[in-house]
């Protein structure tokens, strides 16, 4: 579809009264990457073309570690304490097939425009919306749980200027559970809405729980009380810290400009995919030149630096799923093939800023989104993606 025509979902924003701040955050959310080497060009299905010479790169391999499985079964509990909490038929909306096409189905636009699966926190009871809060608590641990808290914070904040509780607000976040919570068999938890997507497998082939998309709108804001939030703010200043201190290396400046993630979910404005997760696993892009600054040259202090971006991302996932991966994507053979690379201030502090981490398996984008009113913050978009265990490694070949 030609950029310039409106998708079905803008021309009914419009038509139900929603136009400024709304419309203005969908063009936002659905911003690409724009020139660069790397920078995504979404084809007429929305989705990034592979590289005309196959570079898409799997570099590493991934299995189910048997330790990251021992915290499973605190899961399995969350989820059958969530579902107890359920009308009967919410809980028939909750309960879905283990299927690519449902795995996929989140985005960053908000809930009113590109659909979620399950049910959403405002439409439970009291009791189902803690039971809730206290399963991704589990899924996620405390880290996890705090930042979802924060990203729904902001969503209502974003609710109050704009004024319409359709499309933000904290209670536009949906859970479901797709195929029988188990100890033995694969499933996988998902909640999401409009600025966080949260894909748990349990007992899939690879440990896995990516991909793991969060962003925030606005970036920061004070709330009537006065309190101060900054939802992303581990992950943009350690980034802001690393590319500080490695700015000047060789290659750690990206050619080009990006706009927006390379591989986050399709968007609407480019095609007519829908705005979900369809490019996965085939039209995911990762580079194989312009990759970076190369780790292996790092200081100890430097590389110290690398790691704490990663775990700014990889801790939102409770222990011990996250500690197996850290394991796997700090060790010092993964860093000495693991790159990083900005465009834009290294700190992270413009609109279009740009940084990334891109190692054998651990893929990490965060991008600076422009704002959408004179009196809103601009907003962050992220992606922590693993390049071979995403949703467990268990619709690679559907």
């Amino acid at each position: 579809m030609p950029r310039g025509t409106r998708t079905r979902d803008e021309r009914n924003l419009i038509a139900t009264g929603v136009v400024g701040l709304a419309l203005a955050a969908l063009h936002a959310c659905g911003a690409t990457s724009t020139s660069g080497s790397h920078a995504a060009s979404p084809g007429d299905d929305g989705a990034t073309p592979a590289p005309s010479d196959g570079s898409t790169t799997v570099t590493a391999a991934c299995a189910n570690d048997g330790s990251a499985a021992t915290g499973t079964a605190a899961v399995v509990s969350a989820v059958g304490t969530f579902l107890g909490a359920l009308t009967s038929d919410q809980k028939s909306a909750v309960s879905l097939d283990k299927t690519k096409a449902n795995a996929i189905q989140w985005s960053n636009f908000p809930a009113g425009v590109v659909h979620r699966n399950g049910v959403k926190l405002a439409d439970m009871s009291t009791t189902a919306q803690a039971a809730a809060v206290a399963l991704a608590g589990v899924a996620a641990g405390s880290t996890g749980a705090k930042m979802l808290s924060e990203v729904r914070a902001a969503d209502d904040a974003f609710k109050s200027s704009s004024g319409d509780g359709s499309l933000f607000g904290d209670g536009q976040y949906y859970f479901s559970v797709h195929g029988p919570a188990s100890t033995r068999s694969p499933w996988m938890l998902q909640i999401a809405g409009h600025h966080l997507a949260y894909n748990f497998v349990f007992s899939g082939k690879c440990t896995s729980a990516t991909p793991l998309f969060d962003g925030a709108q606005p970036a920061k804001w004070t709330d009537a009380s006065g309190t101060a939030h900054d939802p992303l703010a581990a992950q943009r200043d350690a980034l802001g810290a690393l590319f500080t201190s490695t700015a000047s290396l060789d290659g750690a400046e990206l050619a080009g400009t990006f706009s927006d993630m390379i591989n986050g979910p399709s968007s609407l404005m480019g095609g007519t995919s829908g705005g979900n997760d369809s490019k996965y696993p085939s039209f995911l892009t990762y580079p194989t030149t312009g990759r970076g600054a190369n780790v292996a040259a790092f200081s100890a202090d430097q590389k110290g630096l690398v790691k704490t971006a990663i775990e700014a991302w990889v801790k939102n996932v409770a222990d011990p799923v996250s500690a197996a991966l850290l394991a796997l994507y700090e060790s010092d053979d993964a860093l000495s093939q693991t790159y990083v690379g900005y465009s834009g201030a290294p700190d992270l502090s413009t609109t279009s800023s740009y940084a990334r981490i891109d190692g054998p398996r651990v893929w990490i984008e965060f991008t600076v989104q422009e704002g959408t009113t004179d009196n809103m913050q601009g907003h962050y978009h992220t992606i922590w993606r693993d390049k071979v265990a995403d949703y467990g490694a268990d619709f690679v070949t559907q």
